[in-house]
């Protein structure tokens, strides 16, 4: 929560210790004292960012007809609370969040665009969970677990010697080490936190059903307002309405700066883009099959302040709390996955997690030696980084563009199901839709093929600089409303979407992409180059 505020102000604490002559016991306590501070001016600073209306207390209410001020006077007055500082954002982007200091100096922050979207049960709901993280404390508790990774890092790499100068470089990579492990676990916190509340939510409620469709909802109404601000921006450019664009643009990157603090997390459902708000809950839970089996959808997960919604689902279902809720069966909807499906998907994942991450790590690892350590090694393991880099660089083109025949995709929804794809792993599909609009803004060159089951994107790609936006400015608009079939890779990245190989048009146009081509091309090139260094240098 408060430590995602204050994180960069602590990085840059520790980065000012490890550069400088500060004991261990100094560094500690000038972190310390970065935290404190920042604890204390951080709802300023929020306040700041998110401007809303705050409504005035009474006694045991708000003076307000606001619908939502009656909700939070009881829900605060169930639970025990003083009455909490209620603040109306005046913005579409569908959120709610908690911070300040202690109990009685806490504030709700709720969008317009949540009131708007969601009924009196789910604006309760998400009332009830935001309460829930008030009388947990979890500002507080979060902003001194923040303190962990810091005094981890210093107690790893031993503070400063006593003569000023520093730790070893073999002691500085365990700490830093150390650190990444520590954030990792603060990340976990938190989203154990978020699970608290949404429990916190579901016993004063009883009704969990409600916070379900109400997370569906904000996930779906984060992805659309999302979208649709996009679009605003790059007509107001197109407009030369630049000034009134960047004021836009300041004003999303304003409410996304607080993402952290709210009740969904950005991407906290990767298919909310092809999921309408008003699908059955049965139909919404399978489409969230991947995010409940996939081990990349844990792994995105990792690194989130928040847990995947259909993790939350499931957890409150498994919860056994009066209320819990029964129309949705994420649990069914994992328990129905084969143990032979998801052994692959383990073994998909445990094999493309490498190639995803030690091709670019050996080629950044021979250059930090030729540029820093040239003696280390010397040239042929320069060389031979450089030859394994490529040889991966190649496997992972393979896996990201396979060559084979594509497979024939009879509707587009069922696309979600599968859990052969991934951010590397990528399925050859062939699909008939119409094309039903643009990706985002009147100019992108990206589609949105729909069918009779649902909407998927295309996204079109190029090596060569420009070519994406010279498309979509000379050659997409001739393929929208028109019968097309798209031939390309399906991925999960986290979200659902086909990279475009090539589209064909009842009315003849076509257009092509030569992006599998130039990775293809580019890993060789390297791998060669690997090659001929290492045989020189024998």
């Amino acid at each position: 929560m408060l430590c995602v505020l204050g994180g960069v102000l602590v990085l840059a604490c520790w980065l000012v210790a490890a550069l400088s002559p500060v004991p261990f016991g100094w560094a500690v306590a000038g972190g310390v004292s970065v935290v404190a501070v920042q604890y204390l001016v951080a709802p300023w600073v929020i306040a700041w960012l998110v401007p809303a209306t705050e409504l005035a207390r009474t006694a045991d209410g708000y003076r307000s007809d606001e619908p939502v001020a009656a909700i939070v006077a009881r829900q605060c007055q169930a639970a025990g609370l003083p009455l909490v500082r209620l603040g109306i954002v005046d913005d579409g982007d569908p959120n709610a969040f908690t911070f300040g200091r202690t109990r009685r100096d806490s504030r709700v922050w709720i969008s317009r665009g949540l009131l708007d979207r969601l009924d009196d049960r789910e604006v309760e709901a998400v009332v009830a969970h935001e309460l829930g993280h008030v009388a947990h404390r979890d500002v507080a508790v979060m902003t001194v677990a923040s303190l962990i990774p810091m005094v981890l890092y210093f107690a790893t790499a031993g503070g400063r010697a006593a003569n000023g100068s520093g730790g070893n470089d073999v002691n500085r990579l365990l700490a830093f080490a150390a650190y990444l492990v520590a954030q990792l676990a603060l990340l976990g916190f938190a989203r154990a936190r978020e699970l608290g509340a949404d429990h916190a939510s579901c016993r004063a409620t009883g009704d969990g059903d409600a916070l379900c469709s109400a997370l569906v909802r904000i996930a779906y109404g984060i992805d659309e307002v999302g979208r649709e601000r996009a679009a605003r921006i790059a007509a107001l450019r197109a407009d030369d309405e630049k000034r009134q664009a960047r004021r836009l643009a300041r004003r999303g990157a304003r409410l996304r700066s607080t993402g952290a603090l709210g009740i969904a997390g950005p991407g906290g459902l990767p298919a909310a883009g092809l999921l309408g708000p008003g699908l059955p809950p049965e139909r919404i839970a399978a489409a969230m099959r991947w995010e409940n089996t996939s081990p990349w959808a844990r792994w995105q997960e990792l690194f989130a302040t928040h847990p995947l919604v259909v993790h939350r689902i499931a957890a409150l279902e498994r919860s056994g709390l009066p209320g819990a809720p029964t129309r949705w069966g994420a649990v069914r909807v994992a328990a129905a996955a084969r143990p032979g499906e998801r052994a692959v998907a383990r073994g998909r994942f445990l094999v493309e997690l490498p190639i995803y991450l030690v091709g670019w790590a050996c080629l950044f690892a021979a250059f930090t030696l030729s540029q820093h350590n040239p003696d280390v090694g010397g040239p042929r393991t320069v060389a031979a980084l450089v030859a394994a880099g490529g040889l991966l660089l190649v496997v992972r083109a393979a896996l990201r563009s396979p060559l084979g025949a594509p497979e024939p995709v009879d509707e587009a929804a069922s696309l979600l199901e599968r859990l052969d794809a991934g951010p590397v792993g990528a399925v050859p599909v062939s699909l008939r839709g119409r094309i039903v609009g643009r990706g985002g803004y009147v100019a992108s060159p990206d589609f949105v093929l729909a069918d009779d089951s649902g909407l998927v994107p295309i996204v079109y790609l190029q090596p060569f600089p420009g070519a994406r936006t010279f498309f979509g400015l000379t050659g997409a608009d001739a393929f929208v409303d028109e019968e097309v079939l798209v031939t390309g890779w399906f991925l999960r990245a986290p979200g659902p979407y086909v990279e475009l190989r090539s589209i064909v048009a009842a009315s003849g146009h076509t257009a092509r992409s030569w992006q599998f081509v130039a990775r293809y091309a580019l890993s060789s090139a390297v791998f060669l180059a690997g090659c001929v260094l290492l045989a020189t240098s024998l």
